[in-house]
């Protein structure tokens, strides 16, 4: 069974239309890396899913339960760390961290453990006992970020968890990600750093203008919307090696281009593979405006 289930669904505020007819699923362990330009319907998805927003159609299901039939019930799975940081700004880290653990059912016996486990993964045991309001924004949003990771929920919504963070602290983030999905947590990852979404090896949902663009893995994506080229030098007896570029469906062709220098392979001193990055592909798809023929 899907940690969580999204089928069909469609939100609008007043005349605009946010999402329609969006329908995704994860499963216990699997990222789900969302991603799409500001105004895409990222946050919105995320907040139907908590049931701070009403869906115009569709339904919603959270370790099978219906958002809509029993939100309370439903919310209980999800750990959430929305774009805004909810932290007590008078509180320490850990105690933000331990009485949230607490509010989301965490044994007593087991809280510190979970706390400290938590500060840990995220970089924060050494201002853990400082109040909130004395820390920068890129600490608060660990703060928050630990918030909602404590208790371990069965699916966990990141939205823009690393705005703010250096090089360090996003490293740290991704892998108590990764951490948590090896553990079974199913999580949806919206952000706009694509470089992450390929480091933790997740799938992709790419919503734009409120609908799904197209989805896929990275590999596959890249696959069906970016370009391999693949760049031969050839030596030349008087001059500089001299560069034949290639372009092909994937690194698979390799060996046939390499063949088909015939004569010439003997000659052959270097080559390199040039693959488009997701960026590219998040351009063309999205940014650019080109909506490719399997999007639903």
């Amino acid at each position: 069974m899907a940690v969580l289930d999204v089928r069909d669904l469609s939100v609008a505020y007043g005349d605009h239309v946010a999402l329609r007819d969006v329908s995704l699923r994860i499963e216990p362990g699997q990222i789900l890396g969302l991603l799409g330009p500001n105004g895409a319907g990222k946050t919105t998805l995320m907040n139907a899913v908590v049931g701070a927003v009403r869906p115009r159609a569709g339904a919603i299901s959270v370790c099978g339960v219906d958002v809509a039939a029993h939100p309370r019930r439903a919310r209980a799975y999800v750990g959430y760390a929305e774009q805004e940081i909810a932290v007590f700004p008078t509180l320490t880290a850990r105690e933000n961290v331990r009485d949230w653990a607490a509010i989301c059912g965490v044994p007593r016996r087991q809280q510190d453990e979970a706390v400290a486990a938590t500060l840990s993964a995220l970089l924060l045991d050494r201002i853990a006992d400082r109040q909130v309001r004395t820390l920068s924004g890129g600490q608060r949003r660990r703060v928050h970020c630990a918030m909602a990771t404590v208790a371990r929920p069965p699916l966990l919504l990141l939205d823009e968890p690393t705005v703010g963070v250096d090089p360090g602290t996003r490293r740290a983030v991704l892998e108590h990600v990764r951490e948590l999905a090896d553990a079974g947590t199913a999580i949806c990852y919206s952000t706009h750093y694509l470089p992450e979404v390929e480091a933790l090896q997740a799938e992709v949902v790419l919503l734009a203008d409120g609908t799904v663009a197209t989805r896929g893995g990275v590999a596959d994506l890249l696959d069906r919307y970016g370009s391999t080229v693949i760049d031969l030098r050839i030596a030349e007896q008087d001059s500089d090696p001299r560069t034949i570029s290639v372009k092909v469906a994937g690194p698979h062709a390799l060996p046939a281009v390499v063949q088909g220098l015939g004569t010439d392979l003997h000659r052959l001193v270097g080559l390199d593979i040039r693959r488009s990055s997701l960026d590219e592909v998040f351009d063309r798809v999205v940014a650019a405006g080109e909506v490719p023929a399997d999007a639903p």
